[in-house]
């Protein structure tokens, strides 16, 4: 069942551009502006950004659940049921696990938006890395805290697919310009990602009330293991957004 909650925009946005939106979450989801169907920027890129890594590892889990299911049973005989047991489990494992995964992601993002913005809430033991990761990160920035877990949006350009999104964070830095950041609980950084900020930088340019402030952004991947984090700087993508655009504006009309 799809749920629908109204997210706050951006406190940067500027006149005539609206205070929250609509987010919608079920199978897809998207986000409801002044009557229009948005899709979000991740629903953008699942549907036309290939994924290499992820479907080696999807793969890779499959085998191995495989291996791993069999496993004990060697020296039995095998038979058709216990073949067609292990392939179902092969089957449902890597989906079972990504799932998991984008659930810590999840809990997450929202304990980091909590601590940004004060509210004190207990760290699972599950997130105890992750959390210590990020506040390694915020001890070596000098960053003032502008947004947390807002929207933007972008229905700027006719001839281009508009589109929404929900940034992590929002941060001012000491000459002014904007650091918009996007926190990866992944076990790497991917050209997806870096792509999917892109996104979100064009929508909050063209959402502000300042054009002419400078916005950076960046991946910040956060340890599940170990409290370290890495950070990528996300490089003008604009091609290569507006390639996933078209992209995802073809796929719909031929749908």
């Amino acid at each position: 069942m799809a749920t629908t909650e109204q997210i706050p925009t951006s406190s940067v946005r500027g006149p005539g551009r609206l205070a929250e939106i609509a987010r919608v979450t079920g199978r897809a989801r998207y986000y409801a502006v002044d009557g229009e169907r948005l899709p979000s920027v991740t629903s953008i890129l699942s549907s036309v950004w290939p994924k290499p890594a992820l479907y080696g590892w999807y793969a890779k889990r499959g085998r191995e659940s495989l291996a791993e299911y069999l496993a004990p049973r060697v020296g039995e005989t095998l038979t058709a049921e216990m073949l067609a047991e292990a392939v179902a489990e092969a089957k449902m494992r890597p989906q079972a696990e990504a799932d998991e995964a984008a659930d810590l992601g999840s809990q997450a993002h929202d304990l980091i938006s909590r601590e940004l913005t004060n509210e004190p809430v207990p760290v699972p033991a599950t997130l105890k890395m992750v959390m210590g990761a990020f506040r390694a990160w915020q001890r070596e920035e000098r960053l003032v805290l502008v947004d947390a877990e807002v929207a933007v949006y972008h229905q700027g350009d006719p001839r281009s697919q508009p589109y929404a999104g929900t940034i992590d964070a929002l941060f001012r830095r000491a000459d002014g310009s904007l650091l918009l950041v996007d926190w990866k609980t992944s076990n790497g950084t991917y050209q997806d990602h870096l792509v999917q900020a892109q996104g979100y930088r064009e929508a909050l340019a063209w959402l502000m009330a300042e054009p002419d402030v400078r916005i950076d952004a960046q991946v910040v991947r956060l340890g599940k293991s170990e409290p370290t984090f890495e950070v990528t700087d996300v490089p003008d993508l604009s091609q290569a957004w507006g390639a996933a655009l078209a992209f995802y504006a073809a796929y719909k009309e031929q749908r």
